[in-house]
This record gives C-alpha cells, sequence and structure tokens, in this order.
C-alpha cells in the first residue's frame, strides 16, 4: 500500500500595503489536527461537482497553514487560527507540540515506511524575514533558495518533490508558475505499509458495488480476509468502523468507516461532531475485549486513487480563510519584507490498496453489534479510510470511495 500526498501554496507578490474562541483549546494538539482533518474531508465531498473517489493529507495542509500563520497577523492571523483550531497566543505551544507529534511521522521498517517533506522554496532575491524561517524550521521546514526567473526552476522543485514521493508524483509545477510568484511553500508525506495479515489473492473476486440507497453502480475487485481485526458498529456515527493494521510494530492502521444502510458519507461526517476519534478506538477496544479472539470476515475493494485538488475555494467559502487570498485586506508581515498574498492552494495526492499492504505518497460506552458466527464486514457500498498513526492518534491520510471501478 502506497500513498503521497503533496500539497504546494503559491505566494504573489501585494503592491498595496485577536481573539479566537478558546473552547476546547486545552486538549491535545492531535485532537485539533484531528477535527480540522474530518472537516477538510467533509468540506471536500460536499464540494464535490460529481461522484468522485478521494485520497489527500489533511494533515500536510495543518502544517502549510501553521506554517503561514507564524508570519500573519490581524484578520488574517484570526481567520486561519481559528480554522486550524490554534490560539494566537499559544504558538510556542503548538510548535512544541508538533515537534513531539512529528518525531512519530517518520517510521523506516521493514513493513512500514513514513516520510515527511516540507520546504520553503523561494526566490534567492526575495528572502523571507530570518525570524520566519527559524520559526519554519520549528516545523521541520527546509528554506530552498532558487532564481524564480530562471527556465529550470520549475523542473528543480519536480525532482526534488519526484524524489521524495518515490516518483509518484513526478509533476507538480510549471513553468507558468512562476509568472508574479515569490514563494512556494510545500508540504509531503510518503507512505508504504505492509499488512500485519496480508489478504490472499486467491480469494479476490469480482463483485457488485452499490450506492448508499443499495442501487448498483459497478464492480469491483473485492479482496477478502477472515482475522480477529477490531471491529464495532458505532450507532452515534451511524456507521460500522474496522481496524485493519500495517506492520509489525502496532504504530499505524487504517480505519474504514462504513455507513450503514440508508446513510449517505455525508451524515456520516455531520456525526464526527460528537464522535472524536479517541471515542472511535475506545469503541474498538471495548469490541475486542467484549467478542475477543472471535474473527471477521473483511471484504475490501482493491483501489488505486489519485487526486489534484484546487483547496483554494474549500478554504476561502467553507473554513473562511479569506483575507489570505486577497492583496488588498492580507498581512503577513511577520514573513517577508515584500508584501506577499496567496495566490492558490493545491493538493495532489494518490493511493493503491492492494493485497500486501497500501502504498502511497474520548471514552463512552460501545454499542454493539450481535454477533451470530462469523461477523461481516462487507465495504460493497461508499466509505471513508482513514490512516492513523496511533501513537500520536494523528490522521496521515484520508479519503473516501463511493465509485467503484476494477482495478
Amino acid at each position: 500500500m502506497r500513498i503521497i500526498a503533496f500539497i504546494f501554496i503559491l505566494f504573489g507578490l501585494c503592491y498595496t500595503q485577536t481573539n479566537i474562541n478558546q473552547a476546547n483549546l486545552h486538549h491535545g494538539l492531535t485532537e485539533r489536527i484531528g477535527n480540522f482533518s474530518i472537516e477538510v474531508l467533509y468540506h471536500t465531498t460536499t464540494m464535490q461537482k460529481q461522484v468522485e473517489n478521494l485520497v489527500m493529507s489533511p494533515f500536510t495542509l495543518w502544517t502549510v497553514l501553521a506554517v503561514i500563520a507564524e508570519g500573519a497577523s490581524g484578520e488574517t492571523l484570526k481567520q486561519i487560527s481559528h480554522a486550524i483550531r490554534v490560539s494566537p497566543k499559544l504558538r510556542a505551544k503548538t510548535r512544541e507540540d508538533f515537534r513531539n507529534i512529528a518525531q512519530y511521522l517518520q517510521v523506516n521498517t521493514s513493513t512500514i515506511d513514513l516520510e515527511k517533506f516540507n520546504a520553503i522554496f523561494v526566490d534567492e532575491k526575495k528572502l523571507p524575514l530570518n525570524d520566519f524561517i527559524s520559526i519554519a524550521n520549528q516545523y521541520d521546514t527546509k528554506l530552498v533558495k532558487l532564481n524564480f526567473t530562471g527556465s529550470k526552476t520549475s523542473d528543480l522543485i519536480n525532482r526534488a518533490i519526484d524524489n521524495v514521493t518515490h516518483g509518484k508524483i513526478p509533476h507538480l509545477t510549471d513553468p507558468g508558475d512562476f509568472g508574479e510568484t515569490q514563494m512556494i511553500l510545500t508540504s509531503a508525506l510518503y507512505f508504504k505499509g505492509q499488512w500485519t495479515v496480508p489478504f490472499n489473492k486467491s480469494s479476490t473476486t469480482k463483485q457488485p458495488f452499490y450506492d448508499s440507497h443499495s442501487k448498483k453502480m459497478g464492480e469491483v475487485n473485492m479482496m477478502y480476509n477472515r482475522h480477529n481485526y477490531p471491529f464495532a458498529n458505532i450507532l452515534e456515527l451511524n456507521a460500522r468502523v474496522i481496524e485493519i493494521p500495517y506492520g509489525k510494530e502496532n504504530r499505524l492502521s487504517m480505519l474504514i468507516m462504513l455507513p450503514n444502510p440508508g446513510f449517505s458519507l455525508q451524515d456520516m461526517f455531520l456525526n464526527f461532531n460528537n464522535v472524536p476519534l479517541d471515542t472511535i478506538f475506545e469503541n474498538l477496544k471495548l469490541s475486542t475485549e467484549e467478542y475477543g479472539d472471535e474473527e471477521v470476515d473483511c471484504f475490501i475493494p482493491r483501489f488505486k486513487i489519485e487526486s489534484s485538488l484546487d483547496l483554494t475555494e474549500t478554504l476561502k467559502r467553507q473554513l473562511n480563510i479569506k483575507d489570505l487570498f486577497d492583496e488588498s485586506k492580507v498581512s503577513l508581515p511577520f514573513m517577508s519584507r515584500i508584501p506577499m498574498y496567496v495566490t492558490k492552494v493545491s493538493h495532489k495526492a494518490s493511493i493503491e490498496v492492494t493485497e500486501e499492504g497500501t502504498e502511497a505518497a474520548a471514552v463512552t460506552a460501545a454499542e454493539f453489534t450481535n454477533r451470530i458466527g462469523v461477523a461481516r464486514f462487507e465495504a460493497n457500498r461508499p466509505f471513508c479510510y482513514l490512516i492513523i498513526e496511533k501513537t500520536t492518534n494523528s490522521i496521515v491520510f484520508g479519503g473516501f470511495y463511493q465509485y467503484p471501478s476494477l482495478f
């Protein structure tokens, strides 16, 4: 299984020259990033013009917005801080917490490879302020100086991203991106993981895939495995959830959340307001304790998704980050002496889920499904998936599968 996610933000020159809701800010940073991630996934699916599959890394989006917030002031800072759920008064603590999280997002074992890469590509003639560079380093973000007027600038950036994503995102920028662009802020994640218990290829068969109203949409190559997976029916979520682990270390796993019949992905996402990620894991733990080593028949499609997203409108319309894109209103005085504004926020990601694995660039009482014989989890209708780093409960990748294809 391989996943790669890459986000890049283009900064253009400007030619013109807070308080935040304190609720829940005492909770851990991972919970706030997790809530941000779910919100971004929800708004992305609601803004789709047609039914599509999706893969993205909200974590990388949160990272670049957090770095930008360090250079912002006034209403620009207020809007970004509210969206990423960080108080401007607690930014030093946020940096410290981020570093504690980031150390777990670098894994290299025989069965798991998780790599991250954050960089600011900047015109060598228009460098950011030294204090901003220093703070960006605390987010593991490197400064790369380039000649933005050179013809090979786009190729240099593309080669750097191609290298960190192991060839899965070979083309990101074009020469035309550098007209008035003075800075490109990037964040990338690469993940390759083997299932703890691989699926047997000989058990993969063509099976029908339905929409949320039980109407057949097409066919998928459905993988099958029987194992004592953590599994629960979470009524508050109106969904069944299964956890499929990677590797031998119990560090990373995929959560697949299948809305109950008659409920859509959008219905399920709305319920996340009342069911935080910690609650889902607690439900899975209680279910495992209740049913012990009882096995689950697990059916999930073999799939590949590539997403290329322009998140500019999502950030402006749904997350209310507006001034950042308005050259007459933006305020980034701690980033550069030269006034700048953001012209575009783009995100590219890909995921492959196969029999071998994946390659890609809160406590409440649980309510369980009665198990008669072997429990069955069959993802034959639209579902959401999250890849979680379990030490920190960080959502490193997420998306949804709702349009069938044979892969």
